[in-house]
């Protein structure tokens, strides 16, 4: 009776091997993708002023000899985007690299900040002159710069920012014969995700 029992139950097993065993008898195929290519973008910020042509690094873009109270100084500075990224935003850091005591920088008012599409700013200008410090040393001060308002850039577009500044018409004898020297600092920051 045992060996009834065990050949049924080795019956029964080989009958679950033969029905196992067709259900994966099935057709197959593959297809493959290639050469799927993942290259990152480039963001880069170039400058250009009246006499130079558009580079990295631009030199004396706005400034004036010879001040006196209440002059004022004006320059425009063009933002170039030569990259394939666009940029949310252009930020706007200045630095004295050569100060004078008293500092100058205290006296120049930041009286007017545009930034269009031309380089007088006539075109369809954004004031942005509140965004700015009112003067040129407390823009200096700012230690994580300015973010200009409407100066986002796609890839291959061109912004300027104007600026004006006026010797402040408070200015004593203590600053006859001063200068100073300043370096401003263009941070395009990448636009957001789409």
């Amino acid at each position: 009776m045992n060996t009834k029992i065990a050949l049924s139950g080795l019956s029964i097993f080989a009958a679950l091997a033969l029905v196992g065993g067709a259900t994966f008898a099935f057709f197959s195929d593959t297809a493959t993708s290639t050469g799927n290519v993942f290259a990152t973008g480039t963001l880069n910020l170039q400058l250009d002023d009246d006499d130079e042509g558009v580079a990295e690094t631009v030199t004396a873009s706005i400034g004036g000899s010879n001040l006196v109270p209440g002059v004022t100084i004006s320059g425009s500075i063009s933002m170039h985007n030569a990259g394939t990224v666009a940029m949310a935003e252009v930020n706007l850091d200045s630095t004295e690299t050569v100060p004078s005591v008293p500092d100058l920088a205290d006296k120049l008012n930041i009286t007017s900040a545009k930034i269009d599409s031309n380089a007088t700013c006539t075109a369809t200008p954004v004031d942005v002159t509140g965004s700015l410090p009112a003067t040129l040393a407390l823009l200096n001060a700012d230690i994580d710069g300015v973010d200009l308002p409407s100066s986002g850039l796609v890839a291959g577009a061109t912004k300027y920012l104007c600026l004006t500044l006026t010797l402040d018409s408070g200015t004593d004898n203590t600053f006859q014969g001063k200068s100073i020297t300043e370096t401003f600092t263009f941070i395009g920051h990448q636009d957001l995700i789409q």
